[in-house]
């Protein structure tokens, strides 16, 4: 049950949500890996079944990651499979994490006092301590998969700061940008 709910909570998270900050991009892929030969794809999920895919399979987050990946994918000239055989399986995973930014630790009161050949001048100042900011990082990750090998031959990572009160139709422009940059320069060559 734990678990469960551990997943609820991930799989909840939306993969392509807005950022406050630019996210950073990372690529990575087997070098060896023929890609010319990638005509069509299906999603992990569709293959391979597990609770994560039943849970997560066709919710909001799930079609939003799907139509814009696929928009991506068609874009290089790769379709999705309507038969049970693919070159390649997609899959991706989301998480999200708080983050507390702690600065200036002094606090206190403090003064000061100087003489010069203009006059003279007081000053007291208070500091309440520290200021803490808490923000939401998220990372989506994409992964294509050999489907005959079962192994992951390209990941992309893209991480960034959260924006707070975020709507329907910045999760979608978010999730156009993060689908287009991440595959920007797929397949390698």
């Amino acid at each position: 049950m734990l678990l469960a709910a551990r997943l609820l909570t991930v799989i909840g998270v939306l993969l392509f949500v807005g950022c406050a900050s630019e996210p950073t991009y990372e690529i990575d892929y087997d070098q060896g890996y023929d890609f010319s030969r990638i005509s069509n794809y299906r999603w992990y999920d569709d293959v391979v079944k597990s609770q994560v895919a039943q849970y997560r399979h066709y919710n909001a987050s799930d079609k939003r990651v799907r139509d814009f990946v696929g928009v991506e994918m068609r874009r290089h000239g790769i379709v999705e499979a309507t038969g049970t055989q693919a070159d390649v399986w997609l899959n991706y995973s989301l998480s999200k994490r708080q983050t507390v930014r702690e600065t200036g630790n002094d606090s206190g009161l403090y003064g000061g006092a100087g003489v010069g050949t203009y006059g003279s001048a007081v000053s007291i100042g208070y500091s309440t301590g520290p200021t803490v900011r808490v923000y939401q990082d998220g990372t989506a990750i994409l992964d294509i998969i050999d489907a005959r090998t079962q192994k992951i031959v390209w990941r992309g990572v893209a991480e960034g700061r959260l924006k707070n009160d975020r709507d329907s139709s910045d999760k979608r422009k978010a999730a156009a940008v993060i689908s287009r940059e991440l595959l920007a320069t797929f397949p390698p060559q």
